[in-house]
């Protein structure tokens, strides 16, 4: 009987924490542009499911900057062309290796528009997640939160933006997300191959040039 009562009010608790987002998500997103949220979660019926909120403005900026003016006539072109736009501009990768399929996305027109789509292709055991989120890369500084409602996935908030390419990457490391360190060249080892190269060609040029001037002579 304990054990169900806890999970009648884990339960409540995440309803309550679902519906604070979503009105915290209309009283904000709706009239700033710059500003969009991402939330993944899970239905009564078990679908997963991700909802992409953002003022229309910020959809009709991007769907205009990239099709140009005038690109769609009706309210179903439009979403269309917002749907065509988060197909090439949104992918999550889980453990490196897992891309989640998107299926039966669908835009929903109003003061703020959100895309919903469920999930497919989520494993059981989730230790990365490489979230990437370029639906509004060309508004000036836009900010898009990421929050995660399920219980495999971190429960802090993630912002994308510039700085970071629109992207989330962690994983798990000794049961904490953490973000992961994409190894680089070592930027004097670039400097020193990048002089290599210009050193070689120097005399490469020098040897064609003095075999140039014997061949005349």
């Amino acid at each position: 009987m304990a054990y169900e009562g806890n999970m009648h009010c884990k339960k409540n608790l995440i309803k309550l924490c679902v519906f604070g987002i979503l009105l915290f998500s209309n009283l904000v997103c709706a009239h700033n542009p710059d500003l969009s949220n991402i939330i993944i979660s899970k239905t009564e019926t078990g679908q997963i499911v991700i909802q992409i909120n953002s003022s229309l403005t910020a959809f009709q900026q991007e769907v205009n900057y990239i099709n140009g003016q005038g690109a769609y006539k009706s309210p179903e072109e439009f979403q269309d062309l917002v749907l065509n736009h988060f197909k090439n501009s949104f992918s999550i990768i889980i453990n490196k290796k897992d891309t989640l399929q998107f299926k039966n996305p669908k835009v929903f027109l109003g003061h703020e528009t959100k895309l919903v789509a469920e999930i497919i292709g989520l494993p059981e055991t989730v230790n990365a997640i490489h979230l990437q989120n370029k639906l509004f890369k060309d508004i000036y500084n836009n900010q898009s939160v990421a929050i995660f409602l399920l219980d495999e996935f971190p429960k802090d908030k993630y912002t994308l933006d510039r700085d970071n390419n629109q992207e989330i990457n962690i994983e798990l490391v000794n049961g904490k997300w953490q973000k992961r360190i994409v190894k680089e060249t070592n930027p004097n080892l670039k400097y020193g191959l990048y002089l290599t190269s210009i050193l070689l060609a120097a005399v490469l040029l020098y040897f064609v040039k003095k075999k140039r001037k014997s061949t005349t002579l």
